[in-house]
């Protein structure tokens, strides 16, 4: 059965989500500029609002080679949101060069979590199609993030969006047999989710853009990035209509 899941910023972006079909979200800040930690109040007043939340732990922008001190800084993030009440965290860690998943590093992270909560869900982020562009073989990233413990795969299959990258997320889906869970992220568009719809999850933004007053000259854009409520609910009407009535109960869990 695949998931909707859309990724959020804020609270209303939750609730938007909650009330248009999505199953779960991600949680993060900076969508603009491919998600960021968001702030512990924010995870606290997402949490709230009774859908499963899984929070992105990204420090920076850029890469994903990181530093022990980052590493640190992760691991103290991923503590604050497990005791909060998420239902996963989503990370990601190459090695140098990026030649590998850092397993070692995404094992570290997992442990903080489930330290706090064994249930945590992990999913590793969109850093594997850093990896699939380099051409590594779909086997052996399916193995490291068995051994990196991850329950779920954010992906595009390499591609810069996931329509492009639909033969691959299907030889990765067959691959993995659900160990982990093959999602498919990424530029995702509605007419894309028909064909999508075999994998284990869908993951997109459903972002508009909104305006509330001026920023003034020392406050950047005036727009920001709103969840479109429209744009969920056509989401998870075409995921219904390609899955069939029957195959989507509303669980809203994690």
């Amino acid at each position: 059965m695949t998931k909707l899941e859309i990724a959020v910023q804020d609270a209303a972006g939750a609730r938007t989500a909650k009330e248009n079909g999505a199953d779960r979200i991600e949680l993060c800040s900076a969508l603009g500029m491919g998600g960021l930690t968001p702030t512990l109040a924010t995870t606290e007043q997402v949490v709230a609002q009774g859908i499963g939340v899984h929070v992105l732990v990204r420090p920076r922008g850029g890469g994903y080679i990181y530093t022990p001190a980052e590493v640190d800084l992760m691991a103290t993030e991923i503590t604050h949101a497990a005791r909060a009440g998420v239902a996963g965290i989503v990370i990601g860690a190459l090695t140098e060069n990026d030649e590998a998943l850092d397993v070692p590093v995404l094992r570290a992270l997992a442990a903080a979590a489930h330290a706090v909560d064994p249930g945590i869900e992990v999913t590793v982020h969109r850093c594997v199609d850093v990896l699939l562009e380099k051409g590594l073989a779909i086997e052996d990233l399916i193995g490291q993030l068995r051994e990196a413990g991850a329950h779920r795969v954010l992906t595009s299959g390499g591609a810069p969006a996931s329509g492009a990258g639909i033969e691959v997320l299907r030889r990765m889906h067959a691959a993995s047999s659900g160990n982990p869970q093959i999602q498919a992220g990424g530029g995702v568009k509605l007419g894309d989710i028909a064909e999508l719809a075999g994998l284990d999850g869908i993951h997109l933004s459903a972002r508009t853009r909104a305006v509330h007053g001026a920023s003034g000259p020392g406050g950047g854009e005036s727009g920001f990035d709103a969840t479109s409520a429209e744009l969920v609910a056509a989401a998870a009407a075409a995921l219904e209509t390609a899955a069939g009535p029957d195959a989507r109960p509303d669980t809203n869990a994690g």
